[in-house]
């Protein structure tokens, strides 16, 4: 066994410890003198002082972990893993009743209590890190400043991201209403949240109107709604103590692990197990290099969109060729979701309808094809059943050269203009299944046009080479009347000024598919 000191438990805190030694400290953690140790370090790290009051609370978690021994929580069983199962980090090797013994001592510390309510000297608890076209209000007031107090907020617009003490990262979505009680506890009364915990922020405690949800070191979303709260676990493990019954008999608590999930109900206030959620939840804003990235961009498109979480506008690479999200104001005011939703990778997509202020995208400067030849790649995410919506398009009347759209029937349809200014179309062999994300690539040499899903040739019709485009407008999710709306989300959109070959779409499709098993 490699001894433990507090330069090792400092590497922990800070998560920069590797596997093993993360593993040979949760072994250490079994022992309650060792527990006392690590919260006194655990302490003294986030440079807290104690008082005599924290002395006694402590000394009553430390009274208390053997009474947590001898009645641990209940904990779901082990979730099969599928192939978007994301890889297991260290904080799921935690023997559960570790933890659940820890958790008296750590909560002790850093989570607030009735009798003393961490508050930082200057009054800010919560830093705003970044804000994608939020409207934040406090009482009848907008509150743009860049730090907030403790008290109840609305986002009524766009996406919040908040940085609490020990570094907890949290995501809000509209629209949402909370409570900041102070730098290690946010009450959600509605509304959608993530939450990103590293070990120095163990014991950041979520309140919802139906269960206390405290953190050990993980990411977890909450979704409070009608009376329903929901707790999802991507990674690490959660405490979920619903509240009270009416008759006032507690009920059991429920250890969490990766990639399980709860919802508690308000009339009963019993948990029970439910699929993890994981194409609802905004976990992060950022668009990490990834190797689909990478594939693609060896194939030399003319234009990408990654349809990042942005708060400027469409971005393409290259920048000449972004252009606007387009938003329905009028909807913002009833309190709809923003115009981003979680992308087919970490990261976002481009969310239209279903119940968000998003009609769309528009690029008036379109990339020039001139070959006769042209590729579109793209994610496709279909919520709701759309007869006629559109995923792409530039054609407007006689302009214009290609587009993509379902038919009456459901299936997704390429149409392109060739160079006698014909429209040629081709059409998927099925309907588009909903709330499942495609990989679908429409190709045209030339001699044929062809239609791809999921790496795979479905169908194919002669065509001569497309005509010119250059300078017309290129729009996402609906066209230039505003009709056809789509109600999804549109992903990793690609344009190309040649035919990809079968080969290059299988190589594209099977990045995705080990892109997904690393992100999901």
């Amino acid at each position: 066994m490699m001894p433990i000191d507090d330069e090792l438990i400092d590497r922990f805190i800070d998560g920069e410890a590797s596997d093993d030694e993360a593993a040979e400290i949760v072994r250490w953690l079994e022992e309650t003198e060792n527990l006392q140790r690590f919260a006194r370090r655990a302490e003294l790290h986030s440079d807290l002082r104690s008082s005599l009051l924290r002395k006694n609370i402590q000394a009553e978690a430390i009274g208390a972990c053997e009474e947590v021994k001898a009645e641990p929580a209940r904990t779901l069983p082990d979730p099969s893993v599928g192939r978007l199962g994301r890889p297991v980090q260290f904080a799921v090797g935690f023997a559960v009743a570790a933890l659940v013994t820890a958790a008296c001592l750590i909560i002790a510390f850093w989570i607030p209590t009735d009798e003393q309510e961490p508050v930082a000297l200057n009054g800010n608890l919560a830093t705003v890190v970044s804000q994608i076209d939020a409207v934040l209000t406090s009482g009848r007031s907008n509150w743009n400043k860049p730090d907030l107090v403790a008290g109840e907020y609305q986002l009524k617009q766009g996406l919040l991201h908040l940085r609490f003490d020990g570094g907890v990262m949290v995501y809000v979505e509209a629209p949402a209403q909370f409570h900041v009680s102070s730098g290690k506890r946010l009450v959600l009364h509605r509304g959608r949240l993530s939450a990103n915990v590293p070990p120095a922020g163990v014991g950041f405690a979520v309140d919802t109107p139906e269960a206390e949800v405290i953190d050990f070191g993980t990411e977890f979303s909450v979704d409070v709604e009608s009376g329903t709260s929901e707790v999802h676990v991507f990674n690490g493990l959660v405490r979920v103590q619903p509240r009270p019954a009416q008759d006032g008999v507690a009920t059991e608590a429920v250890d969490l692990r990766t990639s399980q999930a709860v919802k508690i109900e308000a009339s009963t206030q019993t948990s029970s197990k439910i699929e993890l959620a994981t194409e609802r939840f905004i976990r992060s804003f950022d668009e990490p290099k990834r190797m689909y990235l990478r594939s693609l961009k060896q194939l030399s498109p003319v234009a990408y969109y990654r349809m990042g979480i942005r708060d400027y506008g469409l971005v393409s690479h290259p920048s000449q060729y972004s252009g606007e999200v387009l938003i329905d104001r009028d909807s913002v005011a009833g309190g709809s979701r923003p115009p981003h939703a979680p992308g087919v990778f970490a990261g976002g997509s481009l969310r239209v309808g279903t119940g968000s202020t998003g009609r769309g995208g528009r690029v008036t400067t379109l990339p020039p094809l001139e070959s006769g030849q042209f590729t579109l790649a793209v994610f496709v995410y279909l919520e709701t059943e759309t007869p006629n919506g559109i995923v792409t398009t530039n054609i407007r009347n006689e302009k214009g050269s290609f587009a993509l759209s379902l038919d009456e029937r459901g299936a997704l349809r390429a149409i392109v203009r060739d160079r006698d200014r014909e429209l040629q179309s081709v059409i998927s062999n099925a309907s588009l299944p909903l709330s499942t994300w495609r990989h679908i690539v429409v190709t045209a040499d030339g001699d044929h046009l062809r239609f791809y899903e999921d790496g795979q040739l479905v169908s194919s019709v002669s065509c001569k080479p497309i005509a010119r485009a250059a300078n017309e407008t290129l729009w996402f999710g609906t066209d230039a009347g505003g009709r056809g709306q789509w109600n999804g989300r549109i992903d990793e959109l690609a344009l190309f000024d040649k035919a990809l070959s079968e080969s290059e779409i299988a190589e594209l499709y099977q990045a995705a598919v080990d892109e997904i098993a690393r992100a999901k």
